[in-house]
């Protein structure tokens, strides 16, 4: 929805320019794709016909919707509030985005755990199990690589005197709902000024979310 309606993503406009980076992204999403369904092909390989343990895939299908869902919603309030002109240069602090600063990641998240436990009945070896590891890389390269630490600083890079983007910080978890208590990245807020400080970065990458 954000590519077709919400602008470009900053973080590839240089690799834009370089056709050889950008292919090497393109290539490492398409591995990274096969990777997180690495559980369901192991699921489609089996030949289990009659499982004990269908209400465990059962769970997971209703897990893997949920975030799907998650994700879909909080992106399409993102592109509506992209939108409106009176947005401009704004940050989203309504409907999911007031409860995480990150809802499309952590929905993103859950429909990958989701599809591991809806597989993992399965799996007819245990070395399939070894595939949990797909959505762990995931929520690893979302809260402590590319996805929600380039996000907070370049929030931070365009609103990080305002008082007002200080508050939203300093009362809506970073991903989980309403989980203060599980930040996966923390933002020091200012003593003074009311504003957020610790970053020198000089050019703002996109208001928190993609």
């Amino acid at each position: 929805i954000n590519a077709e309606y919400g602008g470009s993503d900053s973080r590839f406009e240089e690799a834009k320019k370089k056709p050889f980076v950008l292919l090497f992204y393109w290539m490492l999403q398409g591995v990274w794709v096969y990777l997180n369904l690495l559980p369901s092909l192991f699921m489609f390989y089996t030949e289990v016909k009659d499982n004990k343990y269908l209400y465990v895939s059962i769970i997971g299908w209703v897990i893997f919707l949920f975030g799907l869902v998650f994700e879909t919603v909080s992106d399409y309030q993102k592109t509506v509030f992209r939108n409106n002109p009176s947005n401009k240069g704004r940050f989203i602090t309504t409907g999911l985005w007031s409860i995480s600063r990150h809802p499309n990641y952590f929905g993103e998240i859950v429909l990958w755990f989701g599809l591991f436990i809806a597989a993992a009945p399965y799996f007819h070896t245990n070395y399939a199990f070894f595939s949990v590891i797909c959505p762990t890389l995931t929520a690893v390269q979302i809260c402590f690589l590319s996805g929600i630490p380039l996000l907070e600083k370049g929030g931070i890079t365009r609103w990080g005197g305002e008082a007002e983007y200080a508050q939203y910080i300093a009362s809506v978890s970073v991903l989980v709902p309403f989980a203060m208590c599980c930040e996966c990245y923390s933002v020091p807020l200012a003593a003074e000024k009311g504003g957020v400080s610790g970053y020198n970065s000089t050019e703002a990458l996109e208001e928190p979310g993609v």
